[in-house]
């Protein structure tokens, strides 16, 4: 950013626009070194050691007072009358040398054309890589410039307010928006967050790279598959015949594990006309367990079962159990469950939580509800790593059901602190 206002001057600046709160009882945050810290995208020590000088020079006083909705005091501070003139001569220098000053003064408050407008080619490649990012992100990352930019908190991570998010990216040139996201593509290689990593690759053109990500880490990818994976397999065009299969199969489960019942329909169909007799299979195990999603529990069955001629698996048992449920067929429902491995001979622990944790929704849509919160229970003290909300919210129900009222709204708030 090509400017002469020095951050010593930009805190001037931040002050004056808080001196009408002079004489409340309680302060704004803003006025904190905490406040002015984030408003300047400066460190709270920076902040510290450039009021001290203000405090020398006669430009600030310094008090403590209570902080709007804080629960303590904190030092604050305000302009003196010198500094309430130095502020005015600020404004008409940047005035008359057509320097904006919003920009300088709280990146929150910016709109993406008048900040782009303000800055050099070195922050605006700097502002380019750091919009993209959906995330926050270490600011170590990027280079350093001369005038701080970017928000950054204590652990030195850096976020773009969402504002700049949209906006600058669509300033780009097509190249620097690729490069852009190229850069945070191997940011994210290194950090090993593999969903944001597909995103960026993604839009960085680097569809090979992409698919060959998810030859490798589609499973860990899509055993937590949320919204963000699902959107970027969307866009996903067609993959190379080495890596088409595993693609599809990952696009399945994504859309299983957000209930997106028409893509989860549409790879299925794809698998079951690929031609590859084992593919088929897969194909229609999906379309069975989509259909299952729907609640259209018969011809659900009518798949799974025909799955299990030649693919059984615990999983599969699992769902055709909860297709008799849902038909009303208790007895079936049991006799399945019950007909499933136990923990000795399933090996995969991951496999054996799934377990649990489906025989657990089986029983719940049978009324069984001390064996669900058993088996939900078995599931989660299997101690797995993952998202554990939506056993929590079962075993809360089954509680509110058996009128525990103490232990449902215990695992109510176990499932809302997640």
């Amino acid at each position: 950013m090509a400017t002469p206002i020095t951050v010593g001057e930009r805190i001037v600046l931040h002050l004056a626009q808080y001196s009408k709160h002079l004489n409340d009882f309680d302060a704004p945050f803003e006025v904190s070194q905490d406040g002015i810290g984030e408003a300047l995208r400066i460190s709270r020590a920076h902040a510290a050691i450039e009021l001290k000088k203000l405090k020398e020079a006669g430009a600030v006083n310094e008090r403590i007072a209570h902080i709007r909705a804080g629960p303590v005091k904190r030092k604050v501070y305000f302009l003196t009358e010198a500094g309430e003139t130095k502020a005015r001569n600020l404004k008409d220098f940047a005035s008359r040398q057509g320097i904006e000053l919003s920009p300088l003064l709280d990146l929150k408050k910016c709109k993406g054309e008048d900040l782009w407008a303000q800055l050099n080619p070195d922050s605006r490649a700097l502002m380019a890589k750091a919009a993209v990012f959906r995330k926050p992100f270490k600011r170590a990352a990027l280079p350093q410039s001369t005038v701080s930019l970017l928000p950054e908190d204590k652990d030195g991570m850096a976020e773009m307010p969402e504002a700049l998010r949209a906006s600058i990216p669509a300033l780009l040139a097509p190249n620097a928006l690729r490069e852009a996201h190229s850069f945070a593509a191997d940011y994210w290689l290194e950090e090993g967050d593999y969903v944001e990593r597909l995103h960026h690759l993604l839009q960085a053109n680097r569809g090979l790279e992409a698919q060959m990500l998810l030859s490798t880490r589609g499973s860990q990818m899509a055993g937590s598959a949320g919204p963000e994976l699902l959107s970027s397999l969307k866009e996903m065009g067609d993959a190379l015949p080495r890596y088409a299969r595993e693609v599809r199969r990952i696009k399945g489960q994504a859309a299983l594990r957000n209930a997106d019942i028409l893509f989860g329909s549409q790879v299925a169909q794809e698998m079951m006309l690929t031609g590859d007799p084992e593919e088929a299979i897969d194909g229609l195990e999906l379309r069975g367990r989509v259909l299952l999603l729907e609640g259209k529990a018969q011809p659900a069955l009518d798949d799974l079962l025909e799955v299990r001629k030649t693919k059984p698996s615990p999983l599969l048992d699992c769902d055709i159990a909860q297709c008799h449920g849902l038909l009303g067929k208790r007895d079936e429902a049991l006799q399945t469950i019950e007909s499933i491995g136990r923990r000795g001979s399933i090996g995969d622990p991951d496999v054996l939580e799934e377990v649990y944790s489906r025989k657990g929704q089986v029983l719940v849509s049978i009324g069984r509800y001390q064996d669900a919160i058993a088996n939900f229970s078995k599931a989660l003290g299997l101690a797995r790593p993952g998202d554990k909300r939506e056993i929590f919210r079962s075993m809360a129900s089954c509680y509110e059901r058996l009128g525990m009222e103490d232990k449902a709204r215990e695992y109510s708030r176990k499932a809302l602190r997640i």
